[in-house]
């Protein structure tokens, strides 16, 4: 299978994937006085997808997620909630993807609160009152509750699907991003930070030389 179908069908899938959540979520009554509120369970297939495809495919999903779902199995006022959530939800998670000293779990947990922070943002707009904030406590950690649900849920397919080649957002971009997508999906599945292993491996290094001497010293002695 060539790169640009293995891409189309891996679109599909997260596509599917998010229909499918959504009609989910919209079963389960969230707690919260705000009509319009969703959980943000199909933001998992944007987490997905970002570790999976890179940046650019992750942004085509969540914005496929919004319009499919909002046609499916919501009313045209909650596609603007979607829109707000799912699209502060994504800058969070693109902004600790590419940070890269976090696990994918606390990758998803951020994208959780900023995704019910957005809808909280337009329901105060939309209802022009700020008395929606008693919700805030309540919609947090719902969010927690969420993020660290899709964030399992994302690392268990990470573990099943490989990091797509050649998905960098640009030609002029595509070794650094490449490589980047690569690193990301490895540390998310091995359940540590990008970094970490960097990190040691300078820490041996400097070292090294220490050993070195104390080495010679004690052959001398």
């Amino acid at each position: 299978m060539s790169e640009k179908s293995k891409h189309l069908a891996y679109i599909a899938l997260f596509v599917a994937l998010t229909v499918v959540l959504g009609y989910l979520e919209a079963m389960i009554p969230v707690p919260v006085a705000i009509p319009g509120v969703k959980l943000g369970l199909a933001n998992v297939a944007v987490l997905i997808a970002l570790y999976v495809m890179g940046p650019r495919w992750a942004f085509a999903v969540m914005l496929l997620k919004v319009g499919v779902t909002s046609l499916i199995v919501g009313a045209p006022s909650m596609a603007l909630y979607s829109l707000a959530g799912s699209t502060l939800a994504y800058l969070g998670m693109l902004a600790a993807w590419r940070f890269g000293r976090f696990s994918l779990v606390v990758v998803s947990v951020i994208a959780a609160l900023l995704h019910n922070l957005g809808q909280m943002g337009v329901a105060i707009a939309v209802m022009q009152t700020t008395a929606l904030l008693v919700n805030l406590p309540v919609m947090v950690i719902a969010a927690c509750i969420t993020g660290v649900a899709t964030g399992t849920i994302a690392l268990g397919v990470l573990k099943a699907i490989p990091a797509v080649k050649g998905a960098a957002d640009s030609k002029k971009a595509a070794g650094k991003d490449s490589g980047r997508l690569a690193e990301r999906h490895a540390a998310a599945i091995a359940g540590k930070r990008p970094s970490d292993e960097l990190r040691t491996a300078a820490l041996a290094s400097e070292a090294l030389p220490e050993r070195q001497t104390a080495a010679v010293a004690s052959k001398r002695f």
